[in-house]
């Protein structure tokens, strides 16, 4: 029996280059997190969470959207890794043992997993085809952006005029949160002297 897109109606089912290495890392990205799930060496997990980043971070490069994989590489791989050992080498976390679990409570973070995943799935199944340019994003939202950037911006980047402009609340509240995010990071690994 041949794959349609009837079977599988969000996904890309042309089989050219880009596709086939998505899926392969889609399969890593499995791969990886259940190993993730199933570590108890904390170096471990802080490392596969790392290579977890940097597989999504590839999988957005496959699906033409640089801006993302930029971001998820520098924040999810790098800064977050380096935060996390940072955190583990301040509080002398011993990095070879972590407290296991008992069975039960496996089995219901298991179960738990398994329910949202479902759910998950009953909901894209519902999404729009990928890459389909009949979705209403590409209706009137995009048409609107492409046509009214320069007249109404004056800069020929859609990206950076929808980030500063039309969403720029929004940005502002992202910058926000970094902003935050920073200082917290600097209060935390700030060495205190001895007198305070």
């Amino acid at each position: 029996m041949m794959l349609s897109a009837n079977y599988f109606p969000n996904l890309p089912l042309e089989f050219n280059i880009a596709n086939i290495f998505l899926y392969i890392f889609c399969f890593l990205l499995i791969i990886v997190n259940i190993y993730l799930a199933l570590s108890f060496n904390l170096l471990k997990s802080i490392l596969l969470m790392s290579l977890s980043s940097l597989i999504i971070c590839i999988c957005y490069l496959l699906m033409d959207a640089p801006d993302v994989a930029m971001t998820e590489a520098s924040l999810g791989a790098c800064l977050s890794t380096a935060i996390l050992l940072k955190i583990a080498k301040k509080l002398q976390l011993s990095f070879n043992s972590a407290e296991k679990l008992p069975v039960y409570k496996n089995i219901l973070c298991s179960l738990v997993c398994i329910l949202f995943a479902v759910c998950f799935m009953l909901v894209c199944y519902d999404l729009p085809d990928f890459g389909q340019l009949s979705t209403p994003m590409h209706q009137h939202i995009s048409k609107y952006y492409i046509n009214n950037t320069t007249e109404q911006i004056g800069i020929p980047s859609f990206v950076a005029a929808i980030l500063a402009s039309y969403r720029g609340y929004d940005t502002l509240g992202e910058t926000t949160v970094i902003l935050c995010a920073g200082i917290s990071v600097i209060l935390i690994f700030a060495n205190k002297k001895t007198n305070q």
